[in-house]
């Protein structure tokens, strides 16, 4: 499962560097920027697109923060016949394993996290452009 993971990632890199490889700009007359401008901009949707589709994964990888777990119930259960000091146990041990849980999940979601800040980089690399070229067309009208 891991291997599949790793090579949906590298999929998603290749598709946002095609799309990102879209994003230069030639001051060279009013036409051609205005081309190249649209240019920029269907790669700013594609890019819009992978990052729609990070947050998707970052979403569906999240787990519910307030499930009612076993120990919760065991030791509800406990304290109810009096045994508190076992209670706590099996409350300390439930929230140790939460614990763990939660530190594995960050980690796994790290590689999206990085992803989406890579495409909100090429898209404000994009914004730049564009107002580069929207001040050529209005010097050059």
């Amino acid at each position: 499962m891991k291997a599949i993971f790793y090579l949906d990632i590298m999929a998603n890199l290749q598709q946002i560097k095609q799309a990102s490889a879209q994003l230069y700009l030639n001051l060279d007359n009013p036409q051609s920027v205005r081309q190249q401008l649209k240019r920029i901009n269907q790669a700013q949707v594609q890019l819009r697109q992978f990052k729609k589709e990070v947050n998707t994964k970052l979403q569906d990888m999240k787990q519910p923060q307030n499930s009612f777990g076993l120990d919760e119930v065991a030791a509800i259960g406990l304290h109810i016949f009096g045994e508190h000091r076992l209670a706590k146990q099996v409350t300390r041990q439930g929230n140790k394993v939460e614990r763990k849980e939660k530190k594995q999940q960050q980690k796994a979601r790290q590689p999206q996290i990085k992803m989406r800040e890579l495409i909100d980089n090429y898209l404000f690399e994009g914004d730049r452009l564009k107002t580069m070229a929207k001040n050529y067309l209005q010097e050059h009208q």
